[in-house]
């Protein structure tokens, strides 16, 4: 939607408004079209937008970086504060290199990513270990400064988490507070600043957290009788702050992923530092030495420092684990003491977990083969949306699962189906996809399969012709069918390109690269209509790129894409030749015999302007209002293929195929329907126009 939207502001001369924008529009705008002289200004706003969008789109996601450095002048050895400032979220695409030798505030641009690449976490540890940033060395790191990171912190490496010695305790957390200071700083401590501001920050409010408001239960538990033991001094920091993390992931504010591998490290950590301790008890005796786990052992945020997986495995009873299900496995477990909880739920239900006890599994469904899956009863649609909607779940599990229920309840509905998501689909076999009804997949509407398998989206196609197919217009038949086309043939895509739909850039990307192989580039060009200057953006997606290998010179001179994309460096330097994205007239207003609502699709989903947030619905206003006034634009960004009356009020004439003239008004030829699917004929006052 917002790459349709950007073909939009550029049609009609919209794009030097970008400052009423919102940012994630700005990032699929036509670059060589910005003005050298509001490089800075376009590239600061564009810089706020989710970068994430543009996925598919590579090629403009790696030009927005090369006109972000052109603003400043070209690449640089070292990123200034206020270089930063401009790039904002673009730096999340840089290399451990540029953000190593970047100043110490490019944290707060890395705080804005979604994830990090394995040298880019390499990177920031680098950055922190050097002592340069606001929280200074670890040894001097302190609670603030550490719940400022945000979920940056949970990418510490363990040999950073073993040097956050001699920094004294808060009393927070379960640490005994013996640092002999009211408040446990240490004497000499410069107080805790926001990253990269320089200016000390006002204490945070007791039990808020940083990174999603309160914690669950308000502030961290009081000291704890017996926290000694696992609380020597040099750990007291972070203790506080492994127990401030995991009641932020308890309370629902942390991902699962995220949790799991700070607790990972920073336990891998706990365990280097003890290591050279005298080891108690044998490899076959492994005695509880903490005390036996009770509910209020699981109830603490510092359960996992106590009890390692071998405590847990010596020290938690059958009653209490069958009681305490729920608390234990709201610990972000690492996956050695998730196969510990696993081991004695075994010997705790010898036939099989129970059915009221499997929702809250959903973690550990990874954990179990078909045949201990097959163990288990499965009845109730709210535990097959628990144990596979957590997307823990694989293939294997997947399949399983939903075959129990089947067993049971023998159809999946459409409403189980949208529960669970798309992405189960890819996981389901292909007998049980055929055996979906075609009314509860219709039911189901327009479901995100674009990471499935090729050979899923094959079966999944064939099921969504059965259940579309009879769908009265060629553009309702392709809105429906848009999610599904990855599995679609090449006569589908022939007879698409026969109807003019203009194909989003997301939808084209998830083609079979086979099936791509066998269309012309005029057949691509008419499909993709006024997106096809989006090739230019998505060229190196590796399904756009293998055709475009297939292609000669002069063909790729035909889209404009014959030249290097690299040479694009900048605004107002295009170097290649912009292809005519104009959209093809005349086209006959949308009538009210069509849905104005569509169901979401893989890619970029449609979407109704009162579903958007406020903060893109607004700015865009002019937009949206050009949207719905162009005419022949359906809601998918595709030419809507639908139909409308005559002058003299003869049967409405679809648009789609060869022009003709009737009675001096222009009509256009009908074209077939996908793979001998029948447009409506003259009964439905479709009425074909020679």
């Amino acid at each position: 939607m917002s790459s349709c939207l950007a073909n939009l502001a550029a049609l009609h001369g919209l794009q030097d408004d970008f400052e009423l924008h919102p940012p994630d529009l700005l990032l699929f705008y036509n670059l060589t079209q910005v003005r050298e002289a509001d490089c800075r200004a376009f590239t600061h706003r564009a810089a706020q937008g989710d970068t994430e969008l543009l996925a598919n789109l590579p090629d403009q996601r790696a030009a927005l970086q090369r006109v972000a450095l052109a603003c400043l002048g070209g690449p640089r050895l070292r990123l200034s504060a206020s270089d930063l400032l401009l790039l904002g979220v673009l730096v999340c695409d840089m290399d451990a290199s540029s953000i190593v030798a970047a100043d110490p505030r490019v944290l707060q641009n890395l705080q804005r990513c979604r994830r990090l690449t394995a040298p880019q976490q390499a990177a920031l540890n680098t950055l922190l270990a050097s002592g340069e940033t606001t929280l200074g060395p670890p040894g001097s790191w302190n609670l603030e400064g550490l719940q400022a990171l945000g979920p940056l912190a949970t990418y510490i490496s363990s040999s950073l988490w073993m040097q956050v010695k001699q920094v004294g305790c808060s009393g927070v957390g379960g640490c005994p507070a013996v640092c002999g200071q009211g408040e446990g700083r240490p004497a000499g401590l410069p107080p805790a600043t926001p990253l990269g501001t320089g200016v000390p920050s006002p204490s945070l409010p007791q039990g808020f957290h940083p990174w999603g408001g309160r914690r669950n239960q308000g502030p961290l538990p009081a000291p704890r009788q017996g926290m000694e033991s696992v609380c020597p001094l040099y750990q007291a920091v972070g203790l506080d702050f492994f127990g401030s993390t995991v009641a932020t992931y308890r309370a629902g504010q942390l991902s699962q992923q995220d949790a799991r591998r700070f607790v990972t490290g920073f336990l891998k950590a706990k365990a280097e530092s003890v290591s050279s301790r005298p080891k108690r008890g044998t490899a076959t005796g492994r005695p509880c030495l903490r005390g036996d786990i009770t509910a209020a052992t699981l109830r603490d945020d510092l359960f996992l420092v106590r009890y390692d997986c071998v405590q847990l495995e010596a020290c938690l009873g059958s009653r209490v684990l069958e009681a305490n299900l729920d608390p234990l496995l709201q610990h972000p477990l690492p996956a050695e003491c998730q196969r510990v909880v696993k081991a004695k739920l075994a010997r705790v239900y010898p036939r099989g977990v129970p059915e009221e006890q499997l929702p809250l599994i959903a973690s550990l469904v990874y954990l179990y083969s078909r045949s201990e899956i097959g163990q288990w009863n499965v009845t109730s649609r709210d535990t097959v949306v628990a144990l596979l909607a957590s997307d823990v779940a694989l293939e294997n599990q997947t399949e399983a699962v939903l075959q129990k229920y089947l067993d049971h309840n023998g159809t999946l509905t459409g409403a189980l189906l949208v529960a669970i998501g798309g992405s189960r689909l890819c996981w389901m076999s292909a007998r049980q996809i055929q055996a979906i009804r075609p009314s509860e997949f219709r039911l189901a509407g327009a479901l995100d399969i674009s990471s499935c398998p090729q050979s899923r989206k094959d079966v999944l196609y064939a099921k969504a012709r059965e259940a579309f197919g009879s769908t009265r217009t060629t553009a309702a038949y392709y809105r429906f069918m848009r999610p599904y086309l990855g599995g679609a043939p090449v006569e589908e895509l022939r007879h698409l390109v026969q109807a003019n739909v203009s194909m989003d850039i997301d939808t084209f990307t998830n083609l079979n690269p086979r099936v791509l192989q066998s269309l012309s580039v005029g057949n691509v060009t008419t499909l993709l209509g006024q997106n096809v200057g989006d090739l230019q953006k998505a060229r190196s997606h590796p399904t756009i790129s293998s055709w475009l290998r297939s292609l000669n010179r002069s063909a790729l001179g035909e889209l404009g894409l014959d030249s290097d994309p690299a040479g694009l460096s900048g605004p107002g330097r295009s170097t290649t030749v912009t292809p005519n994205t104009a959209p093809r007239g005349p086209y006959p207003a949308p009538t009210s015999g069509l849905p104005r609502h569509s169901a979401p699709a893989s890619g970029s989903p449609p979407a109704h302007l009162g579903y958007l947030p406020l903060s893109v619905a607004l700015p865009s206003g002019l937009l949206w209002l050009l949207y719905w006034g162009t005419p022949g634009l359906s809601q998918d960004c595709s030419w809507d293929t639908r139909t409308m009356a005559s002058e003299n009020g003869a049967a409405p004439a679809p648009r789609a195929g060869k022009r003709g003239r009737v009675a001096g008004v222009h009509h256009v030829r009908r074209s077939r329907g996908p793979q001998g699917w029948s447009p409506p004929t003259s009964s439905s006052q479709d009425t074909e126009l020679e």
